[in-house]
């Protein structure tokens, strides 16, 4: 990765940054430029930084973040409680600044947003998910959080809630039992004609039975979904507001694939060289999507050294095994890539823990 990087980066910037120790690489994305650098760049890192987003949580987020009770509680991680309370909170006082009568969740998965959304927030969804299993699963679950679940849950005040049922919405009824709903629809959502057309039909079908103001939410939409959504947000009327937190930034088209998707902006992407899109490589943007510049400038010698064996080690591991056709398991390298790794022996034996098949000899 590092070799592909520098040989992609302009010949002229590549011996001063491979001159920089670790507090000077730290504080590069920040804006730290240097006298004896070429102007070229340090005009890219100071625009690079102004760039940047301000990544403080406004104070209204954090006051409107919802709390889990018996029905959604259930199945979530820690890391996973903290994502669907932050943003149900957000999606909720979305609805009520736009009157939306229903949200639609892209990605729903095994529809713990939706589920908090229509347990808690008094908002019906309907998830649209690629997996038909995940979208069981999902209903399933539901079911169960809803008999958890107090049996007076209503429509939060000031929302026109709907209700799902099957593959639409419908405008709410009165009385008991007309609470809120989850429903999941699969739908694999990839830009095709026939998903597009898919997905108009189940707007039309809302819209024809009242359902004319909806919201739209996607919890990690993982690569080319992401902007499979924001074109769904742009291109009906009916979607009144749009929360979205992409993910897996590695996994869109890249500049040179027909349609790609980064970057979006077709001024920028007629301003980018030949290269720059060397530079925006699946490597680049799988860093862009795993580390912060604020995280970045928290390494200390020891966390960057670390880091490289990991990725070394890895890298040979998933090198033997791809070519016996065993890739790793996905959880197990996650967990290797925290671990404090001082041999290729100790990271192996995270890599291969609960490996089912003879360890390569080669290995």
């Amino acid at each position: 990765m590092t070799y592909f990087f520098f040989c992609s980066t302009h010949s002229e910037w590549r011996d001063h940054l491979l001159q920089l120790n670790y507090e000077e690489m730290n504080a590069t994305p920040f804006g730290r430029t240097k006298d004896t650098w070429p102007s070229s760049l340090n005009e890219f890192v100071t625009t690079s930084d102004k760039l940047c987003l301000d990544r403080t949580v406004p104070e209204w987020v954090k006051e409107a973040e919802v709390k889990l009770g018996l029905g959604t509680r259930g199945g979530l991680s820690p890391k996973k409680v903290h994502e669907v309370c932050r943003l149900a909170g957000v999606v909720k006082c979305m609805c009520l600044k736009m009157s939306c009568q229903a949200v639609i969740d892209i990605g729903s998965g095994l529809g713990y947003l939706g589920r908090c959304l229509a347990l808690e927030c008094g908002v019906s969804v309907m998830g649209v998910e690629a997996k038909q299993e995940l979208t069981e699963s999902a209903q399933r679950m539901m079911e169960d959080g809803r008999r958890k679940a107090p049996s007076n849950l209503e429509p939060c005040s000031g929302i026109a809630t709907s209700c799902c049922h099957g593959d639409r919405l419908h405008p709410p009824k009165h009385g008991p039992g007309n609470g809120p709903s989850n429903v999941s629809v699969s739908l694999c959502l990839d830009g095709t004609a026939q998903s597009c057309e898919q997905m108009k039909g189940l707007l039309q079908q809302s819209e024809s039975v009242g359902v004319v103001r909806l919201g739209v939410v996607g919890l990690h939409c993982c690569g080319d979904l992401t902007p499979y959504t924001q074109k769904l947000f742009l291109s009906h009327p009916s979607i009144r507001h749009l929360v979205l937190v992409g993910c897996c930034y590695h996994k869109m088209r890249q500049p040179h694939a027909c349609g790609g998707h980064f970057p979006l902006s077709a001024l920028v992407k007629g301003l980018m060289p030949a290269q720059g899109q060397r530079i925006v490589s699946t490597l680049a943007l799988r860093l862009a999507a795993q580390e912060t510049r604020e995280r970045w400038r928290k390494q200390s010698n020891g966390n960057h050294s670390n880091h490289e064996k990991q990725m070394a080690f890895r890298a040979i591991a998933e090198a033997v095994l791809s070519d016996k056709g065993s890739p790793l398991n996905g959880k197990l390298i996650r967990r290797a890539n925290y671990a404090d790794i001082g041999s290729f022996a100790e990271s192996l034996s995270i890599l291969m823990k609960g490996w089912d098949s003879p360890v390569p000899s080669s290995l």
